[in-house]
This record gives C-alpha cells, structure tokens and sequence, in this order.
C-alpha cells in the first residue's frame, strides 16, 4: 500500500501509460450508475450538468475542481472494471486526450440517487503493479505514524503539525478507524481528521492502490511530453482579466516548473501591472514548486500562506519574473476554507 501525505497539496500529474482496450459497460447496481452519472457529467464539459452532480450526488467535489480536470483530461474513457459490488467499484478509465490510464475506487450510499462516500482516482505509472490492499490495524498504525512524522518535517507550522499528529493517534486510540479497511476510505477520513485540526483545505492524505516502479530520471522524451501538458493546460493559469474599478484578477490552479512557465507568469502580471489592486484567486491550486511559489510572489499577502522551501534571492527571482512586472497597490488571496 502507498499513502502518500501531501502537505502543500500537489498538484496531479498524470504520467502516461497505455492500456488498449475496447469501452466496456458499468455494472447495474448502485454503484455502477454513480459511476456512470460522474462519467456523463464529467465528460460533457457542461458546467450546468456538473452542478447537478455535484449538488445531487457528490457535494465533496466542487465544480471548478471538475471543470478544471475536465479541461486538463478532455475526459475520460471507462476501458475496464477491476471488480464490481452492489455499493463498491474498482475500474479504470484513459483521458481522451492523451494516453495516460487511471485507476478508480467509488464507494456509495444507497439511495435515489445513490450519493458518494469516497472518491478516488490515480494515473497508473508505465510499469506499475496495481494490488488489492485491505487496511488492517498494523496498517493503520504505520500509516498514522508516518503522516506524523512527515507533518512533523514539512509543514509550515509545527505547533499545528503536533496538534493534528496527536489528534490521528487520539482517534485511532478511541477505535475510530477499527471499522476502515479500504484503503481510499481511510485516507479521506484521516484527510478530515487532519483538517478539523488544521483548517487547511490544502492539506491532504491521498491512496494508491499499486506498487510504482523504481523511479528513473525522465527522458527527453518525458521532459518533452510534460513541457506540452503544461503548454496545453496554459502553465495551470486559468484566468487573467481586468475587473471594475482597474483591479486585476489571476487564477492559477497550480505551481509548474518555474523556468519552463516564467514567459507565461511575465505574460500574467503584465498584463495587471497597472491595475490598481490584484486578486490572486489560488481556491482550485494544489501546489506545486517552491521556485514557482517564488515567481509569483509579487504581493506580500501570498506570504501568509506559502512558505516554500529553502530560500531564493532577489537577484534568482527576478531571472525568472522581473522586478516590476506587477505593481499593483494591494493584493488579496483567495483560497479554500
């Protein structure tokens, strides 16, 4: 089993892989028709549809959140389920606008319609060996101690790292996980536990059912095929405009590689460089690059709520955004929670 904690919430990258099959069918069951109603609602492209989804079946997503993979995705292909019950379904799905496969784990509650209870989906790795992993106590235990420990060397406040670490081993001493055995079900309760605590939104335990192979250093190949995802998806800068008032406004749903997208963050902020005020709206952003962090960090609010690791000078940031490329007067920062 691999859990994997993600402490400034990174964004997803999905690593391509092939899987040629033929579309398959969903399961007549409860959960085979949730997953069907998240494919026909995703897959449209239809904000409206997504709406209801979200509203009807699973209020956990958000609708910008789908809109956004959506966009990243092109959508997805059901290409095969791995196993099927009445309120539980394993199956994998391939972007329609590339080669990558993910795997899939939708548990629901019956009803009309039925609703979701844990939603997961992970790119499958070239090589990667995909298991089924039932989470028994010794798991749990380990798993509990390792997000503590990570919390405890990365996060960015350590009096909070401890609250939250103490908070997991205090449910775990009361017996609340003893009932947990799926693996993507455990990680969206500790994910709740931990933001109960933390109140960061940003703050995440993430499952992946499958053993990756011994990373490699990419290829230029790979290099080459992930610079035109971040090309595709615009360097994750979704929106930049000017709004009533001379007040710029930037969404960015993600930190790229910070020398690869410094032409498309030079484009960004100059494009608001006379505004008056600046929104940077970071509410869909999963994270990323300290270096990117940097890049953009043309207003001291961002500080508040990023602090990426090690240190970079004036002299190193400005190679990739020169100084002045915004100079708005205030900035604010949208994010969850």
């Amino acid at each position: 089993m691999t859990l994997k904690l993600i402490c400034r919430s990174l964004v997803l990258v999905w690593l391509a892989a092939g899987y040629g099959m033929a579309q398959t069918s969903v399961p007549d069951t409860p959960a085979g028709h949730t997953l069907q109603a998240w494919l026909d609602a995703f897959n449209s492209g239809d904000r409206a549809k997504v709406e209801t989804y979200v509203k009807t079946v699973d209020q956990k997503q958000t609708v910008d959140g789908m809109m956004s993979f959506r966009n990243q995705t092109g959508g997805f292909e059901l290409i095969a389920i791995d196993s099927s019950e009445p309120l539980h379904v394993r199956f994998r799905v391939k972007e329609k606008g590339g080669a990558t496969t993910g795997l899939g784990n939708l548990l629901v509650k019956d009803g009309t319609p039925p609703t979701v209870v844990t939603f997961g989906l992970n790119g499958l790795p070239p090589g990667a060996v995909v298991e089924n992993v039932t989470i028994d106590a010794a798991e749990r235990t380990k798993v509990i101690g390792g997000v503590g420990d990570v919390l405890k060397e990365y996060y960015i406040d350590l009096p909070v790292a401890q609250q939250m670490t103490d908070a997991l081993k205090a449910h775990e001493a009361k017996g609340d996980y003893n009932a947990i055995t799926d693996g993507d079900t455990f990680a969206t309760q500790l994910t709740k536990d931990l933001q109960a605590v933390s109140h960061d939104k940003h703050l995440r335990v993430n499952f992946n059912s499958f053993k990756s192979p011994p990373r490699k250093e990419p290829t230029p190949e790979d290099e080459a095929r992930f610079h035109k995802q971040m090309e595709r998806d615009n360097c994750a800068f979704d929106k930049v405009e000017i709004l009533p008032n001379n007040i710029g406004y930037i969404k960015f749903d993600g930190f790229m590689d910070a020398e690869f997208c410094g032409p498309t963050v030079v484009a960004a902020m100059g494009f608001v460089a006379h505004t008056d005020a600046l929104i940077f709206d970071l509410r869909q952003n999963g994270g990323g690059q300290p270096a990117m962090v940097l890049s953009v960090r043309q207003a001291d609010a961002l500080d508040r709520y990023l602090q990426p690791e090690g240190g970079q000078d004036a002299a190193e940031l400005d190679a990739v955004v020169p100084a002045g490329a915004a100079d708005a007067d205030a900035a604010g920062v949208c994010v969850d929670g």
